[in-house]
């Protein structure tokens, strides 16, 4: 019997990717490290914990209410993201359904943007969790241990639930939002997160964002100081950069190499070089302990120059995903990117020059945009020429400035379940339509990914029989996007 068992949600590919051609084997499935690092908080804490990664291990709701029966679990916790919330919903009402007597609680990135809303509409969440979840977590849990696990003991203690930070609650029918929980400030305290829970090996990343298997995933750093107008990571982690120690995170290198035969490290922080004097530190440490590791990592144009680039690329850093957005300095000005196209420029020109690939990204159809302003985005990014580019569709998540101020500049639904980033949810008035811009896109990865030059410089850095195999991946999974 468990105490707790937590449910990474189900989602199909074409729910993930829309009507784009994705078949399966391209998924690029991302551990949920959120649930893994709660399980590892309560594992330390003596509760007995799982995690059901319904996403990676494809299962239905059948089958995870049927691991619900096996486990038989004192509680169930829920995490997702606004584009996968609507299936954590509709297996939450049948796990209610079935299994009454169970306390579910709603947690993640949805449940923090929009808490009153959720809990108002869904009452097959007991409870609901916002901001960072692990002391709320141990602390609703040991409540209802003293409860002796009774449901209905539990939810009537109104006074005792009032004391709990971080959490949403009914009492009758009133919506009660407690003040929020003190966010994790020293996070070497924390305990490695439970991937032993996971099912590792399904956590293959996308063909351009690996140059060697094992590949595992992890985060150094939570919080992010800058405050772009379509990011809703601030209303998780907040705008304060709160950073393990580099030696804490070597030491969770070495468990990985050790335990999972990791030859490299995907970062998933929102901007690993936010502070210059950790970042040197980190590749230093690498370098004077000579770690057999690759990495990549997410970075600022405005936090690099050549001499901490050719530092990073000694200790391993091989790929950068930067967010360079557009091409035109007034659409970056809208989206409070704060940046400049020539900083973009430079940067680009210094992690070239320093031998790290760039992942850039691109977004089509900002506030303000217009099918010709797009265009300029498209040379943009072939002037820069990245190894790889992706053309995101803008998409205004709740809890960002972009969400409250979009109809200011165009149309948005609120079809949530859409909200992935590759279908058109928001119509600036500089389109005709949502086909205009899928048109658009389309165009952009055809234009970009099929010239000449380009095909003929990734053929070049072919240098063994696994990098004709992942660029063969990264076709075919194009091909989605194109056709």
């Amino acid at each position: 019997m468990l105490d707790v068992e937590f449910i990474f949600p189900p989602l199909s590919v074409s729910e993930r990717y829309g009507s784009r051609n994705i078949g399966k084997g391209h998924e690029g499935h991302l551990p949920p490290l959120g649930l893994a690092s709660l399980a590892a908080y309560l594992i330390e804490k003596k509760y007995k914990v799982d995690i059901i990664d319904a996403l990676a291990d494809e299962l239905t709701d059948k089958e995870i209410i049927e691991k619900i029966l096996q486990d038989n679990p004192k509680a169930i916790g829920f995490s997702a993201l606004t584009s996968m919330f609507h299936r954590a919903a509709i297996t939450a009402e049948k796990l209610k359904k079935k299994f009454p007597e169970k306390l579910i609680i709603m947690g993640g990135h949805h449940a923090t943007i929009m808490p009153k809303e959720i809990m108002q509409k869904h009452r097959c969440f007991d409870i609901l969790v916002y901001g960072e979840g692990e002391i709320t977590f141990a602390e609703i849990m040991q409540k209802f241990r003293e409860a002796h696990y009774s449901i209905e003991k539990f939810l009537n203690d109104y006074k005792t639930l009032a004391k709990i930070r971080g959490i949403v609650f009914r009492n009758g029918n009133e919506i009660i939002m407690n003040a929020a929980q003190e966010p994790v400030q020293n996070l070497d305290e924390l305990p490695f997160p439970a991937r032993h829970l996971l099912p590792m090996r399904k956590y293959i990343p996308l063909p351009n964002q690996y140059l060697r298997l094992p590949v595992v995933h992890m985060l150094a750093i939570r919080g992010c100081p800058y405050n772009c107008t379509f990011c809703s990571n601030n209303a998780v982690f907040g705008r304060k950069i709160r950073a393990r120690s580099p030696g804490k995170v070597l030491e969770e290198i070495g468990h990985l190499q050790e335990k999972y035969g990791a030859k490299e490290i995907s970062f998933w922080d929102d901007m690993m070089t936010a502070n210059r004097k950790w970042m040197e530190e980190f590749c230093s440490l690498i370098i004077e302990n000579k770690i057999d590791i690759t990495w990549t990592c997410y970075a600022r144009v405005d936090t690099v120059d050549l001499p901490l680039l050719k530092l990073m690329k000694r200790a391993g850093c091989w790929n950068i995903f930067y967010g360079f957005e557009s091409g035109n300095q007034q659409l970056l000005d809208n989206i409070g990117k704060r940046i400049t196209l020539q900083q973009i420029r430079d940067a680009s020109k210094w992690t070239k020059q320093a031998g790290i690939e760039i992942r850039a990204s691109f977004m089509i159809a900002l506030p303000g945009e217009t099918p010709e302003l797009a265009e300029q985005t498209l040379e943009f990014a072939k002037e820069l020429n990245p190894d790889y580019v992706q053309f995101c569709i803008t998409t205004p998540y709740p809890g960002t400035a972009l969400y409250n101020d979009a109809k200011k500049y165009g149309k948005l639904t609120k079809d949530f379940d859409k909200f992935h980033g590759w279908d058109a949810v928001f119509v600036p008035k500089g389109y005709k339509n949502k086909q205009e811009i899928l048109q658009m896109e389309k165009r952009m990865f055809k234009e970009f990914y099929l010239r000449p030059a380009y095909v003929l410089g990734r053929f070049a850095k072919i240098k063994s029989f696994q990098d004709l195999m992942r660029y063969a991946k990264g076709a075919r999974f194009l091909l989605g996007f194109t056709s």
